[in-house]
């Protein structure tokens, strides 16, 4: 087994974790040569193939990212409200979370992965204090406030919303540059305070 492949079975068991402990940190293993955009890399690298749609919005690396993606993976690229796959690049969505596809009642498995892509590590803010997660693979009957600080409550309030239709909805990952990787499950419950 090469060291790609190798690399891409941990990440995969880790993107795992993730969701199955909403609002925990876990660690990537990140791909060498692909700098701001290599965390994100290593989680297409686990979950696209040519089978999938994806598409990257947002500022900065979205246009490196896209193609690094489908040079990568194969994957065929969508409009915002027909992809599988969503990479959102600089951490916020400015409102297009709200126009992810979100399943059908037949089948809310299908509805959209949104993959939030940090620029940078941010520090000092105390916003993911204000919130409250709560549900499966969540031990604690009073919630927790999320591991992982600096993503803007207006993408919680987002993911509120999109969320408020269970079993509809998305599962999400928030990844940094630094391979750090959170995950929230469509039934996890989100609290703004």
């Amino acid at each position: 087994m090469d060291e790609g492949m190798h690399r891409n079975q941990k990440n995969y068991r880790r993107l795992l974790d993730a969701m199955s402990c909403p609002g925990r940190i876990v660690r990537l293993e990140i791909p060498d040569g692909h700098a701001s955009i290599g965390a994100a890399l290593a989680v297409g690298q686990c979950l696209l193939d040519s089978e999938v749609s994806v598409c990257v919005i947002g500022n900065g690396d979205a246009p490196a990212l896209q193609s690094t993606l489908a040079a990568v993976t194969h994957v065929r690229t969508a409009p915002l409200a027909k992809a599988d796959f969503i990479f959102i690049c600089a951490g916020q969505s400015l409102g297009g979370a709200r126009l992810a596809w979100r399943g059908r009642s037949e089948a809310p498995e299908e509805g959209a992965t949104l993959v939030y892509c940090h620029d940078f590590v941010r520090t000092g803010s105390s916003d993911h204090l204000r919130i409250r997660l709560s549900g499966p693979g969540i031990a604690r009957q009073e919630g927790i406030v999320p591991e992982m600080s600096g993503i803007p409550l207006e993408e919680f309030r987002e993911l509120l919303a999109v969320n408020a239709d269970y079993p509809l909805g998305v599962d999400v990952f928030f990844v940094r540059p630094n391979g750090e990787v959170m995950g929230l499950a469509r039934a996890t419950r989100i609290q703004v305070r």
